[in-house]
């Protein structure tokens, strides 16, 4: 009985392991992101209310205003159309989603190509109670780690421009001497088998 909690266990953690492992998504890691931006204008908004949302961002941006939406009923915060009705007016602006690539390396002497990922959210919101701006606050909301290149496609969007980034050349070394030790090493094995034969 012990044995077979035992192994359940360890299956478990195995799985929860792997599962904890994969990748997030770019388009997943701005959501992050921009639920990081909408959490700073609660600590102004003082707490769930009734707000009157105005979201504005550039044209490539579009797609996003449903997440800041999303994001603010999250927050427990009920959006109106009319200030009037909540008298507390925020107006969020989206200026840039943005993914970029860097630093390559190998992972390992024979391991894959790696990169550092950053993916940068920037904007602004501002606060209007009873006709006065309360505080303007700009953001800049940023995501760092660390990504194999063999996965990068799976981790953009086609058809979302603002998910891909440009991939720096690879390191120059590691794609230079790996073929030729490989080589190498066949070439000695040949060597020494006949070697060994002939003796």
């Amino acid at each position: 009985m012990k044995t077979k909690l035992l192994i359940i266990s360890f299956l478990f953690l195995v799985l929860n392991f792997y599962l904890n492992a994969q990748t997030q998504n770019n388009l997943d890691l701005i959501n992050i992101l921009i639920d990081s931006s909408v959490a700073k204008a609660d600590s102004l908004l003082g707490g769930k209310q009734t707000i009157n949302l105005s979201v504005t961002t550039a044209q490539p941006l579009e797609v996003l205003k449903p997440k800041v939406l999303q994001a603010f009923k999250e927050h427990g915060y009920l959006l109106k159309t009319s200030d009037a009705e909540s008298g507390i007016l925020v107006i969020y602006n989206l200026t840039s989603a943005n993914v970029e690539y860097k630093n390559s390396y190998s992972d390992g002497f024979f391991g894959d190509i790696a990169l550092e990922r950053q993916i940068t959210v920037n904007g602004s919101f501002t606060i209007i109670k009873l006709n006065q701006i309360v505080q303007p606050v700009a953001f800049v909301e940023i995501r760092t780690d660390t990504v194999k290149l063999n996965e990068i496609s799976n981790l953009e969007n086609r058809s979302i421009p603002f998910t891909r980034g440009l991939i720096p050349s690879q390191p120059f070394l590691s794609t230079f001497w790996e073929p030729i030790l490989v080589v190498g090493t066949l070439i000695a094995t040949v060597i020494l088998l006949f070697t060994v034969r002939s003796k």
